[in-house]
């Protein structure tokens, strides 16, 4: 199925995948329906009017406070009209948000001047870095630096001074929150409403410094209101950089910026039983122009990496994780295509890695390559055999917002290479109908069934969306894809429709209605089914604090070797109830009951957010899963996490994650429990040069590194890193 429009919450906020839901459209007449919407866009079609805003050139360094005391901003008059995205779309913003822009030899500086009339009434909770901050009052600035309208940065700040900074692709299509840099920010709550001033470093940006023009946007989101506000009018979705406004009076070709970075680092462990032992690694960022970048890497710490959270797996089929790792991330959104050719997570502990990105003209280039043990990622081979990874992406931007590129990986092991080549597009042509597509040829010991490929037209308006999706995969594809990819399974032909709507009511403390509906089927390549998904999603937005969500999903999974032995018909029903204070108190709980492979299902899953004081915040979840007749002994499972963490300020913090996993003897009555796997960890962090020169001082217990084969023991660490 495909995830669709995101709102402020998932794209400034939430990691967890957006819900993916689904419908039957069987006996809809989808030719009428696409005449329909192709006619009614040629009629109505807006041309977005864009305004252009002129940068101020200072020589002074501005001190970064909150409190714009310096005469340049003074002398800066801003742009004060913002409008809103949600809830009443396209009309003006209920408080006035000013923006102002200088910049200096060295930093870009950006102004937001929030007015609020209830300044009691501002919600500002997160403390933690690229946190929730949707969850709060905040202000966001996209950038694009080429120009090009396909690719872009987001730094977006809370009223605390909270910083979260990710990357745009794909014309806003992809979105990466794990992306990392330095940049300043401070904020000031006031009797007007609050301020906010950020500085980013130019030396953390790519750009062509002969270009006098970015693309630019921003954002203010009022909590309490649930809504969100744009610079640009009429925008289809906030990371259409496409769409972005100007921002015109750049002078970049005489600067001289800072070419060279290292981040060396020392560490020393202590493990259960054994004496301490040390470690030392180096990272390497050379910038030769603005426009691109190399990264190298020497020995990597990845031992801190926080657990990964537990799941139970219903599917039969593998898990994806998130990547967390920090030599990964960057780039990382370059490869997240729907047939995902490279996946980071098949790599283990790595010795050495060499990194490249940026963007020559209209070519944006990506490449990665490394050397592993496969074992140390859980694979099942013989412990000692390294093997070398590769993975690029080159694309060609397009008109519109539109790109078309190659993009590649490979495993080479015991002199055997495995991987995938092969084409990727994000077209569009007009503002709301576009398409993304795929084709690859992968290579290894399969040889027959070696094409994979995919289509997917699509309708996204500001409040609806609507794609057919047709995908082929090959027999071979999964045993060539992955060891350096991920497919969950191959041998099919697919195809899946997804309509969402928005439906804004805005009365009696009904604030939205989206339904949302989606219809997926699959076929052997021989023509056989093999199953079919119907789902169904209804979501209630109530006094801007409450969520009401209802779901219904129906599948077929016919018999198919190694995954089904025979028919199966499963189901599930579930509602979700959430609950927003706005003051630094959130919960949520979710009940689903079904059948799941002829076993009835029953799952709770509650969490609970709170802010404690300013500064310390905790989170605490569970998830119960019942299944009855029982097929795995850890299925029937209590899944237990806290994470909490207390900010002195934003760069000086501690963190606590505690995990627990326990099987299930029993129903609800006489439960009997045997932890199956505990996972500890407190960090304490001082960021005297953030955000990669710091102290951290960390003790876990459980897996210490994020593979299955990782040890299990209690370690202590002490690292003290450091950049040049």
């Amino acid at each position: 199925m495909d995830t669709g429009k995101k709102s402020w919450s998932t794209a400034y906020g939430k990691n967890e995948e957006e819900r993916k839901t689904s419908i039957n459209y069987q006996g809809i007449k989808m030719n009428r329906f696409l005449f329909i919407v192709g006619v009614s866009v040629m009629i109505t079609g807006a041309v977005l009017q864009a305004q252009t805003l002129k940068v101020t050139q200072v020589e002074n360094e501005i001190h970064i406070d909150g409190c714009l005391d310096e005469v340049d901003w003074s002398n800066t008059s801003g742009v004060d009209k913002f409008y809103q995205f949600e809830p009443h779309y396209s009309q003006p913003a209920t408080f006035t948000t000013t923006m102002k822009i200088l910049i200096g030899s060295k930093y870009l500086y950006v102004a937001f001047i929030c007015i609020d009339p209830e300044p009691s009434r501002i919600t500002a909770i997160i403390t933690k870095r690229d946190g929730d901050v949707a969850d709060d009052d905040a202000v966001a600035l996209m950038l694009d630096t080429f120009g090009g309208g396909s690719n872009g940065y987001v730094f977006v700040v809370n009223p605390l001074g909270t910083q979260k900074d990710g990357l745009l692709a794909d014309n806003g299509r992809t979105e990466d929150f794990q992306w990392d840099e330095s940049w300043f920010s401070a904020c000031t709550v006031h009797d007007s409403g609050w301020t906010a001033e950020l500085a980013i470093p130019l030396k953390s940006l790519k750009f062509d410094p002969k270009k006098t023009v970015w693309g630019i946007n921003a954002a203010r989101h009022i909590a309490r209101k649930r809504e969100t506000c744009l610079l640009v009018k009429d925008m289809v979705d906030p990371f259409r950089i496409s769409q972005f406004a100007s921002l015109s009076g750049l002078d970049l070709k005489d600067l001289s910026l800072k070419k060279l970075t290292l981040l060396p680092y020392v560490q020393m462990q202590l493990r259960d039983e054994s004496h301490p032992s040390y470690e030392a690694g180096l990272g390497l960022r050379y910038n030769p122009v603005a426009q691109i970048g190399f990264e190298a890497t020497l020995n990597p710490d990845f031992a801190t990496i926080e657990a990964d959270v537990e799941q139970v797996n219903l599917s039969r089929f593998e898990i994806s994780y998130r990547e967390k790792r920090p030599f990964f991330l960057e780039g990382n959104d370059n490869y997240s295509t729907r047939i995902r050719q490279f996946y980071s997570r098949r790599i283990g502990e790595i010795p050495w890695g060499g990194k490249v990105s940026g963007k020559l003209k209209s070519w944006k280039i990506n490449g990665l390559f490394t050397q592993s043990d496969p074992a140390t990622a859980g694979v099942d081979v013989a412990a000692g055999e390294k093997a070398s990874y590769a993975a690029f992406r080159i694309n060609r931007d397009l008109p519109k917002g539109s790109s078309i590129g190659l993009i590649g990986a490979n495993r080479h092991y015991l002199s055997k290479n495995t991987g995938s080549i092969g084409l990727a597009a994000t077209l569009f042509f007009t503002d709301v109908i576009g398409m993304t597509g795929q084709l690859i040829r992968s290579h290894g010991d399969a040889e027959q069934g070696v094409w994979a490929a995919f289509i997917r037209p699509s309708y996204d308006s500001q409040f609806m969306h609507f794609h057919l999706r047709y995908s082929h995969y090959g027999e071979g594809v999964k045993e060539n894809v992955n060891p350096v990819g991920f497919i969950r399974h191959d041998d099919r032909r697919e195809f899946d429709t997804n309509l969402r709507r928005t439906i804004w009511i805005n009365k009696n403390g009904l604030e939205s209605i989206k339904p949302s509906v989606n219809y997926n089927q699959i076929w052997s390549q021989q023509g056989r089914l093999r199953s079919r998904d119907i789902s169904y999603d209804l979501d209630f937005e109530i006094m801007h604090k409450f969520d009401l969500e209802f779901s219904h999903d129906w599948e077929f999974l016919a018999r198919y070797a190694p995954y089904f032995e025979k028919d199966f018909s499963n189901h599930e029903s579930g509602i979700e109830f959430s609950y927003d204070s706005k003051r630094g108190l959130g919960l949520a709980v979710e009940y689903v009951r079904g059948v799941n492979y002829d076993s009835d299902l029953e799952e709770v899953t509650g969490s609970i957010n709170l802010q404690i004081v300013e500064g310390w915040n905790v989170e605490y979840q569970f998830k119960r899963i019942w299944l009855d007749p029982l097929e795995d002994p850890e299925d029937n499972s209590w899944i237990h996490y806290i994470r909490t963490s207390y900010y002195l300020n934003k760069d000086l913090y501690f963190k606590l994650f505690y995990q627990t996993r326990y099987r299930l003897d029993g129903f609800w009555r006489n439960v009997e429990f045997d932890l199956l796997r505990k996972t500890a960890q407190v960090v304490f962090v001082w960021r005297f040069l953030p955000p990669f020169g710091s102290i951290q001082l960390a003790y876990q217990e459980g897996r210490t590194l994020h593979s299955e084969d990782s040890e299990k023991g209690r370690s202590f660490f002490a690292k003290l890193s450091w950049v040049f």
